[in-house]
């Protein structure tokens, strides 16, 4: 065997889509001469177990299969840099397609060619941000999703246009080394990734290695900001008005002044008073297609 991979499988992700039997048959006829060994996620103390999975098999490549939420958890258990390839099963698999891993078959067909990128991670109050992380509107929408139990793409997209009316706009000052200022919005986001999980791109010209995170305001208050807002969110071009604003930063603190929810990548934080940003450059090495 030339080299080692550890798949890294979570079962509530994967079970309604595909079994762990079949994924491992798929993943041998894309990795040749690799020696495969499987951990499966239980949700009790999983980072130290993955650890240990790590210091016992020594391998070359991590593969995981679930959504952010275990691509996010695989990353923190991580003491040092290992190539990691995603293989999406979960719901929300935001990260995967920034990576151009829209599906279980592109994760798959990445792992022939082995191609490594650089990606920067985002310390948030001491925490891991991948993928992306917000106050007020998405955050709101993840709250709705816990509380009726909603999963799957139609119904955030049903729960979006219904919230982007609903959610009033909140106060936040931002404080970087330059300069604070004060911004009234009805979601600010915290990017490192360029689109969500549905493939829209939120944060048009960002990246995942450019060593900076995008602070972006976006607003929806007459129809015309709707269209505006939407044709970015298909074609990725920034919008002309008012409806977006996007600040390129590699540090900066937000004081969140009327107490909105905030979430990191899916997971919902409650409503801090204030949060700490910082880029974390080339911290972490993924797959990509």
């Amino acid at each position: 065997m030339d080299q080692k991979a550890l798949l890294i499988f979570n079962p509530k992700s994967g079970s309604d889509s595909i079994s762990l039997e079949e994924l491992t048959e798929r993943i041998a006829m894309h990795l040749k001469q690799t020696e495969l060994s499987i951990f499966q996620t239980t949700g009790e103390n999983d980072a130290d177990k993955i650890r240990k999975e790590i210091n016992k098999h020594n391998p070359n490549l991590l593969l995981v299969a679930g959504g952010d939420g275990t691509v996010k958890l695989v990353a923190e258990s991580l003491q040092a840099q290992f190539p990691i390839a995603i293989l999406p099963l979960g719901s929300a698999n935001g990260l995967a397609k920034c990576l151009g891993i829209d599906l279980l078959e592109d994760g798959l067909e990445a792992l022939r060619q082995l191609k490594i990128k650089n990606v920067d991670g985002i310390d948030i109050n001491g925490e891991l941000c991948l993928h992306l992380a917000d106050f007020g509107f998405n955050a709101n929408l993840i709250e709705k999703f816990e509380e009726q139990g909603t999963r799957g793409m139609m119904g955030y997209i049903k729960s979006s246009f219904s919230q982007v009316f609903e959610t009033e706009p909140h106060r936040y000052l931002i404080k970087t080394t330059d300069r604070n200022w004060e911004v009234s919005t009805r979601m600010l986001l915290i990017a490192n990734g360029d689109r969500f999980g549905t493939g829209a791109i939120v944060n048009p010209g960002g990246s995942l290695d450019d060593g900076k995170f995008e602070l972006i305001t976006l607003d929806v208050e007459r129809l015309e900001h709707l269209f505006e807002v939407g044709k970015s969110l298909v074609s990725g071009e920034t919008p002309i008005g008012e409806s977006m604003k996007i600040w390129k930063l590699d540090s900066c603190k937000i004081e969140n002044l009327d107490q909105v929810n905030f979430q990191i990548d899916g997971e919902l934080k409650g409503q801090p008073e204030e949060v700490s940003v910082h880029i974390q450059t080339a911290r972490f090495q993924f797959v990509v297609k």
